[in-house]
């Protein structure tokens, strides 16, 4: 609920980048639970149905965020994919995944104030893809939406919004990740630098579990990366 998500006490600002805006144990039992009906396959038939996706709480979403990827594009990748296992259509992939999506999924209990945090949603999964961009380019995103639809209303960010809460709050719950890897230091004096590939982190906590990408580039390419990533990973458990 709305009124749950904690104050900043130095802004006075509702912080929505912070995991204690987030009901981390009750997506730690969904993933639980989606992933033990697709091990019994008592969703089989529902495979690639499953929509547990709230990205489009947008109050307004670009006219053009379905047109980011062209279908020739989304085919040409779909085709690489297909060939890179060696099956002849979508139905023949020998494996499934469960995609979970979160801004802050991969945090560092230890920068938090709840340290001690039961269940960790990160750590349930079997890897992991960090996109990362550099400030500008998420500064302009965040700017160019005028609200999130929330569970009680409509969530507009105050003016300096992105500076004081959703910029600092990325660089320190994903401290462990942005040390480790040095193609995403903090030399730019726009902030995090960008990188062609996926390369994986070996030095935080997660032990090397984590790929790295960013999404400066065209949206193509960085698809393209994650799924490559996505392949890979499975040959490494085969």
């Amino acid at each position: 609920s709305d009124n749950q998500v904690p104050v900043d006490s130095q802004t006075g600002f509702k912080d929505w980048d912070c995991p204690a805006a987030f009901e981390m144990e009750k997506l730690a039992e969904r993933i639980c639970s989606v992933r033990k009906q697709l091990e019994t396959q008592e969703i089989a038939a529902e495979v690639g149905s499953i929509r547990d996706h709230f990205a489009s709480q947008w109050a307004n979403p670009p006219s053009n965020v379905d047109n980011l990827l062209t279908s020739v594009a989304l085919e040409s990748i779909r085709k690489s994919v297909l060939n890179s296992l060696g099956v002849g259509k979508t139905e023949d992939i020998p494996f499934s995944i469960i995609l979970v999506d979160g801004i802050l999924l991969f945090h560092d209990p230890s920068v938090t104030e709840n340290g001690d945090m039961k269940a960790h949603p990160g750590k349930m999964c079997d890897t992991g893809l960090f996109v990362y961009a550099r400030y500008l380019t998420l500064k302009a995103r965040r700017e160019a939406r005028s609200g999130y639809a929330t569970k009680d209303g409509l969530w507009v960010d105050p003016p300096g919004y992105f500076g004081k809460l959703v910029w600092p709050n990325f660089l320190k719950y994903n401290a462990g990740i942005i040390a480790a890897h040095l193609d995403i230091g903090l030399g730019n004096p726009d902030g995090i630098g960008a990188c062609g590939t996926a390369a994986t982190t070996s030095g935080d906590s997660w032990g090397g579990k984590i790929a790295v990408c960013s999404s400066d580039m065209p949206a193509e390419d960085t698809l393209r990366i994650c799924a490559k990533y996505i392949v890979d990973e499975w040959r490494k458990r085969c």
